[in-house]
């Protein structure tokens, strides 16, 4: 599913999508909406209260992106818009930021959407957000006998705004080429974007990085089965597998597959980078998988010496011993 429903069986609360007459697709739990310049409109979402008591659920609305591992988020992150977003979401939406839901009932969160006055080709794609109110579910959770572990669950709802059957033609961009890390260890960031309001899937990345000027690639990368949000960039990272950094110059060649509309088109980016001396030693230092070959290494370096000084020491008491019969 393109623009899934998310939810969890230990929240207690139910969301429901209350589809409206110009949903696209009615076979959809998600809002897939047709819509019209200047158009006012308001859509509810049902929420159930499956407990004995009254929840308050804080709600959110954000604009589509997309993470590290080519992954669209709907919930809020700390990725920034992209400059190509002509319109952010929650610039089109108003809705109340929480709501009470009583026990064992229901009710409906309205969410008042408002269209740009200009036409607008391809899609506004943003999620809804719904979490129970996280003091609540420390109480909760510590009036339980041993529980020592919170666990915070939401749910997100797509919605896709759409004013007409135009076709955008789909476009991607390498932005930037660095070096970084990901999850404390060595990589390098090759930035994709989407500068088109398409949503791509089905991408693939065949990324190789080689020493400028060689033929054989010293690091290489390949993923399949990724989106990239409408007016997004992500960035890719290309993993140094455990090794040290080293500085130089470098060229990266990139292959990126994407499909809009049910059509595959390939695009191919070849780039030159630096890594300076500086960036290198930083990142080895506080690579994790560096420090621990380099601390193998060492303990290795250890047992030689420890080796060579025992074989000295019974090579100096043969010779002694030689010696002494002589």
């Amino acid at each position: 599913m393109l623009y899934p429903s998310i939810h969890a069986a230990e929240m207690p609360f139910t969301v429901s999508t209350n589809i409206p007459d110009n949903q696209i697709d009615k076979n959809k739990t998600f809002f897939n909406l047709k819509v019209k310049p200047k158009q006012q409109q308001t859509i509810t979402v049902k929420l159930t209260n499956t407990t004995p008591k009254d929840i308050t659920v804080n709600v959110g609305v954000n604009s589509a992106k997309t993470n590290i591992n080519g992954v669209v988020e709907y919930g809020k992150t700390d990725i920034k818009p992209d400059k190509s977003l002509k319109y952010l979401i929650t610039d089109l939406v108003k809705y109340p930021s929480s709501v009470t839901v009583p026990a064992n009932k229901s009710i409906d969160v309205p969410f008042d959407a408002t269209m740009p006055e200009k036409n607008y080709d391809g899609i506004i794609l943003g999620g809804i957000v719904f979490q129970q109110k996280p003091s609540e579910v420390v109480a909760n959770s510590s009036s339980s006998k041993g529980a020592s572990v919170q666990n915070q669950y939401a749910y997100a709802v797509a919605m896709v705004l759409k004013e007409s059957d135009k076709q955008v033609a789909p476009n991607l961009n390498l932005l930037k080429v660095s070096p970084g890390q990901n999850n404390a260890r060595n990589v390098i960031n090759a930035q994709i974007q989407n500068d088109k309001s398409v949503l791509m899937s089905k991408v693939k990345v065949d990324a190789k990085v080689y020493p400028k000027g060689a033929n054989k690639p010293v690091y290489t990368s390949i993923t399949n089965d990724m989106q990239i949000a409408p007016n997004s960039n992500f960035k890719y990272p290309i993993t140094l597998k455990g090794t040290e950094m080293k500085p130089g110059n470098y060229t990266l060649k990139l292959s990126v597959t994407g499909t809009a509309y049910d059509k595959p088109q390939t695009w191919h980016f070849t780039r030159d980078f630096k890594i300076k001396s500086e960036q290198a030693k930083a990142l080895n230092k506080s690579d994790v998988d560096v420090k621990a070959n380099t601390n193998n290494n060492n303990y290795w370096i250890f047992i030689l010496v420890g080796v060579l000084l025992l074989l000295i020491i019974t090579l100096l008491i043969l010779i002694l011993i030689r010696q002494n019969k002589e």
